[in-house]
């Protein structure tokens, strides 16, 4: 902390209180080290900060069912057959839990193709090898679908492959290569046409060194980039709506506030030195923007971090510090070799989480280390690694599930809310990932709004985290994993939606007791995480609750209205989970 195109038709690749996840003891800034750095940019002193007295009252009220409100779609079947283009739409209905919402898929089969520009760095010249990763949506196509590059209309040799598969065993993405001639700037692959055969080589010899800060990455001769009305159906980067399609207020927010120029790899280069400049995983937030922009800007700073992250991470760095899980990511390293076929991401994937162990932690009392940050790192890390892990998936997958059942015990455990506020005694469809402050980090619990301190705290913004890592765990899960991860977003999503998180400015807390005092935010940096989950839970209860998506747009509009990305890990928080809000909105 310190903090397409068709030829025939339309081709919608359009698709706990604790969890200890390290590997040695983690550093202890639940949010210290970040709330210290934003004062003291300001030229404000950041020390001492105040410690709070904790109220350890015992607990025995029994909570009530969380009534999550159920809907069922099935998915279309288009019939297509032949070219190995599959037709359902998508949509997963074997949850109960608002499916009939939440994908907007269509999923359609049929011949069909994206077209690839074509970038060439500078000073290559003559026909190149060109290599990407094409993502496609579950269902929409199988392992034996055909592939072919055109240049010019005409057919030239390609090699693809299956680089990882859905849930449903249908493909998640290709890799494609071809050779294209130094007059070509753009390509189009299509799927359900064959081509002439075309050997795949290997990733790194098409690449070059190109510095970032001290590091050297190694980045495409010939870069590839694909629209963001393809990258956003085929859900590569998970829930998100092209930036094309946010024109009006409040939901353009995200638009205009994530400046992918101003904090791009140029921005981080001289930064690169201190470790709190690559928390919250700087480049699972640029290939986020890539997806919702299409833009090859943001591509080039996505790949370049992504790719000196992998080298320092599995070199033991101690800048990002390879040992605390709060530095521990395989998102972005899954999500490059979706979009590049690159085999090191993907075993460096599996290596970092290797590391990403699950502790028994289910919710007891405890003043051991425990941020919502950690848990929801840990499950991503778990997530990814399985998406796209060729020998370790079912190792990674229960990991995840372990991780899930820590986290629905946390909110499932018994809280004695009897002495609370009249404002906090919320039954349990209204339930955060409680814990005490000294698991989280005294040291933030302070300037608290009444007299009683809180024996439980949950971090709004860092919740946003865990919610991201249920979603993604929900859309590889079983029915009943699905169900349960879903469920516990909505929970999560209500309690902090509700009422007595909201300061007397509106903002949401920093920190937001579940008993008792919360620790207000002196910032407006938060604003749209609370709205990234509360939006989530809206949707994901069926998109009926009046008052919940009122809720969520208080502080879709305070991150609209008042919103702040004054720095750079400022915005590595903001724009890595809450752009997907506007998906769950519209």
């Amino acid at each position: 902390m310190t903090t397409t195109r068709s030829l025939s038709t339309v081709f919608a690749a359009v698709s706990l209180i604790g969890v200890g996840c390290t590997t040695s003891p983690p550093s202890s800034d639940g949010g210290a080290e970040d709330a210290r750095t934003r004062l003291d940019s300001m030229g404000v002193d950041s020390s001492p900060l105040d410690s709070a007295g904790i109220d350890s009252a015992a607990s025995d009220v029994t909570e009530l069912d969380t009534g999550v409100v159920e809907t069922d779609a099935g998915a279309t079947d288009t019939g297509v057959t032949d070219t190995g283009v599959a037709g359902d739409t998508g949509v997963r209905s074997d949850t109960g839990i608002a499916d009939a919402m939440a994908p907007r898929d269509s999923g359609v089969g049929g011949a069909s193709r994206v077209t690839v520009t074509l970038t060439r760095a500078g000073g290559v010249t003559g026909t190149q090898r060109i290599n990407l990763g094409v993502p496609v949506a579950a269902g929409a196509t199988t392992a034996s679908t055909q592939v072919a590059v055109l240049i010019a209309g005409a057919p030239v040799a390609t090699a693809s492959r299956v680089l990882a598969t859905h849930r449903d065993g249908s493909p998640r993405s290709f890799q494609v290569q071809f050779d294209a001639p130094m007059t070509a700037t753009s390509a189009e692959v299509v799927f359900g046409m064959s081509a002439p055969s075309l050997a795949l080589v290997a990733v790194d010899t098409l690449l070059q060194n190109e510095p970032l800060g001290s590091d050297t990455a190694r980045t495409p001769r010939v870069w590839a980039t694909l629209p963001s009305s393809w990258l956003v159906a085929s859900k590569v980067a998970g829930n998100l709506v092209a930036h094309s399609d946010l024109t009006t207020a409040p939901l353009d927010a995200w638009r205009r506030r994530c400046d992918y120029g101003a904090y791009s790899s140029a921005a981080f280069a001289p930064l690169m030195g201190t470790a709190g400049s690559w928390l919250y995983d700087r480049a699972t937030a640029f290939f986020r923007g890539y997806a919702a922009t299409g833009t090859l800007a943001v591509l080039q700073s996505a790949y370049r971090e992504a790719d000196v992250y992998r080298a320092r991470i599995l070199a033991s760095s101690t800048v990002p510090p390879s040992t605390d899980l709060k530095y521990n990511y395989t998102q972005n390293l899954a999500i490059h070799y979706l979009l590049t076929g690159d085999d090191r991401f993907r075993e460096a994937a599996e290596t970092v989480a290797g590391r990403s162990t699950v502790s028994g932690y289910t919710g007891a009392y405890s003043t051991s280390f425990w941020t919502e940050r950690s848990a929801g790192f840990g499950l991503l890390a778990n997530v990814y690694a399985a998406r796209v892990s060729d020998d370790r998936a079912a190792e990674f997958r229960m990991r995840a599930q372990a991780i899930v059942t820590n986290l629905v015990a946390i909110q499932n455990r018994t809280v004695d809310l009897s002495r609370a506020p009249t404002s906090k005694q919320l039954d349990a469809m209204h339930r955060c990932f409680g814990h005490t402050p000294m698991a989280h980090d005294i040291s933030e619990y302070v300037g608290l709004d009444m007299p009683m301190a809180a024996t439980l705290v949950c971090s709004p913004w860092m919740s946003a985290i865990a919610a991201d890592a249920l979603e993604s765990y929900a859309d590889d899960a079983d029915a009943t994993g699905r169900a349960a991860a879903l469920d516990s977003i909505v929970r999560l999503g209500r309690r902090l939606a509700a009422m007595d998180n909201r300061g007397t400015s509106g903002r949401p807390h920093y920190l937001l007791g579940v008993d008792g005092a919360n620790a207000p935010d002196g910032f407006d940096e938060h604003w749209g995480e609370v709205a990234y989950v509360a939006a989530m839970a809206w949707h994901y209860s069926g998109r009926t609750d009046s008052a919940l998506r009122a809720n969520a747009m208080h502080y879709v509009d305070g991150f609209n209205t008042r919103g702040a990305v004054g720095q750079l890990r400022s915005f590595n928080w903001q724009c890595r989970s809450g752009i997907a809000t506007p998906f769950y909105l519209r």
